[in-house]
């Protein structure tokens, strides 16, 4: 807890100041602070850190806490420690005062969840693809019933087109238990609509497109370093449930027709990272793999990755290709499948990272890369499906 929000403890450097003791109706103000508001104490804290929440019963405590923070962290005590110890203890979260207050522990706070009910179980993967080309209402003649049932749930009538399976025989599918089979990789066409297409897009512009990072190195908070390099030069923007992203119209309905698809709850899915690819631009050959939230699970998460392409551009011919209209975006490649799904706008793209016969392990196989942008510009929409649930454990501050 010192470590996650060690100004909100008020420990930097090995030094510790002891928080207020109070009941929830009493409010101390130390005396350098005593005359700010509520509103700009939070504001004040975000020079030490992410702006603390104070609401609740607890929030004459947490504003008790954050007014203690300010003061301590204007002291002499700190303005003689080193500006990398005092980096090295921001307030990594929004509650690290309220937890502070409480007394809680980051292993408190975010504890293996023993009883969570995993989306799948051994078998389950193969299942739920079988399922997902059964029912697909593009393939199938659909009753007015049917059409209207679509209508009502925001789905569209898209088409299931697969470009890899274990085995032409679903009853062989389910069974699957070594990487001897071929993995599962389908695309989903008219998936998005143009209107929702537009929608991401521009709200990939309202939250900010910037240069797009790998995971690195854990950090001592939990969180995880974000690396650039020169196998990634595209750029992103995250369609944040902390920033009222996720909950607007149309993101919720993209979760939640994923979701219907795979009958996987929508909170199991991460928030969208948005994806602008300019001409030139390319992420090299990775596989998707994440380490557990310690709230959710002490095993590596289950993954599967939905791609939706949301633009595209198309031209009349290019050099050393026949004419006709093309799409001339970079396509994801499965360099160790041989397989490559070129962009479409309203095109989405799912696949495993990990095996039916085991959800918590990796599917090696399933390296790909987002091949370079030869004209125009590449928009997309990455979503990672979880084995337990994501939004939850994010919304406790388990990183």
């Amino acid at each position: 807890m010192t470590k996650s929000c060690a100004k909100s403890c008020t420990a930097c450097g090995g030094s510790v100041k002891k928080n207020f003791t109070l009941d929830d109706e009493d409010f101390i103000e130390p005396s350098s602070v005593d005359t700010m508001e509520p509103d700009a104490l939070i504001a004040e804290s975000a020079k030490f850190g992410e702006p603390q929440k104070a609401e609740g019963t607890t929030r004459l405590k947490t504003l008790n806490n954050v007014a203690s923070t300010i003061e301590y962290m204007r002291s002499d005590e700190i303005s003689n420690l080193s500006a990398d110890l005092v980096e090295s203890c921001l307030n990594r979260h929004e509650l690290c005062s309220f937890w502070a207050v409480i007394g809680k522990s980051i292993t408190q706070r975010c504890p293996p969840l023993e009883d969570a009910v995993p989306a799948l179980e051994p078998g389950d993967l193969n299942k739920m693809f079988e399922r997902i080309v059964a029912t697909s209402p593009g393939n199938r003649t659909l009753t007015d019933e049917e059409r209207q049932e679509l209508a009502d749930n925001n789905m569209t009538e898209y088409t299931v087109v697969i470009h890899s399976r274990p085995s032409e025989e679903p009853a062989t599918e389910s069974s699957t238990k070594t990487d001897k089979l071929p993995p599962w990789v389908v695309v989903f066409e008219n998936f998005v609509t143009d209107e929702e297409c537009e929608t991401m897009i521009q709200l990939g512009y309202k939250h900010e497109y910037k240069r797009s990072a790998d995971v690195g190195a854990l950090k001592f908070d939990g969180t995880h370093e974000s690396i650039q390099n020169s196998r990634r030069t595209s750029e992103n923007a995250w369609c944040s449930f902390r920033h009222g992203c996720r909950n607007e119209t149309v993101p919720a309905r993209l979760h939640d027709r994923m979701s219907r698809v795979m009958n996987i709850p929508p909170e199991h899915s991460e928030d969208f990272q948005i994806l602008k690819y300019e001409k030139g631009q390319f992420y090299r050959t990775h596989h998707v793999r994440f380490s557990a939230l310690p709230c959710i699970s002490d095993e590596q998460l289950s993954n599967i990755h939905p791609h939706l392409t949301i633009a595209q551009d198309y031209i009349g011919h290019q050099k050393d290709r026949q004419c006709g209209p093309r799409i001339l975006t970079g396509g994801t490649n499965f360099p160790d499948l041989g397989i490559t799904v070129e962009p479409k706008k309203g095109r989405a793209l799912l696949w495993p990272s990990i095996y039916d016969s085991d959800p918590l392990k990796d599917d090696p196989r399933m390296r790909h890369q987002a091949l370079p942008v030869k004209e125009g510009t590449k928009f997309a929409a990455n979503g990672w499906i979880h084995l337990f649930n994501y939004v939850d454990a994010q919304k406790r501050g388990c990183h």
